[in-house]
């Protein structure tokens, strides 16, 4: 479960979750409601405020994993850096909109004096 954590794909606190699911991939022989409920407190731990599912899917390869989706999630650093980028690029954007604007009119204005072929 540590090494779930781990490599999530989005640096985040699972305590900012408002919901997670668990997946567990093992033999069949190896995988039992103990082990199911042990991985499950655990992660009620560190995402105290979060629903949580979880599924199993047991095989014949003799590898265990565990899989993390971690969702509703109330504060992520990455989303509020893009939020912080924007709030700076918006000014330029305007600007940009405005300079195409005004190159459009000019045109349409050269374009008044000459005559349509009819």
């Amino acid at each position: 479960m540590d090494e779930a954590v781990s490599e999530l794909s989005l640096k985040c606190n699972p305590m900012d979750a408002g919901r997670a699911l668990y997946l567990i991939s093992a033999p069949a022989k190896e995988m039992n409601m103990e082990l199911v409920k042990d991985l499950g407190h655990y992660l009620r731990d560190i995402a105290s405020e979060a629903i949580i599912r979880h599924g199993d899917y047991p095989r014949e390869r003799g590898v265990m994993d565990v899989v993390i989706i971690l969702s509703q999630l109330s504060d992520v650093e990455k989303v509020r850096e893009y939020y912080t980028k924007l709030a700076s690029v918006v000014g330029e954007i305007e600007r940009r909109q405005a300079a195409t604007a005004s190159r459009l009119r000019v045109t349409e204005e050269m374009s008044m004096d000459i005559p349509t072929l009819r």
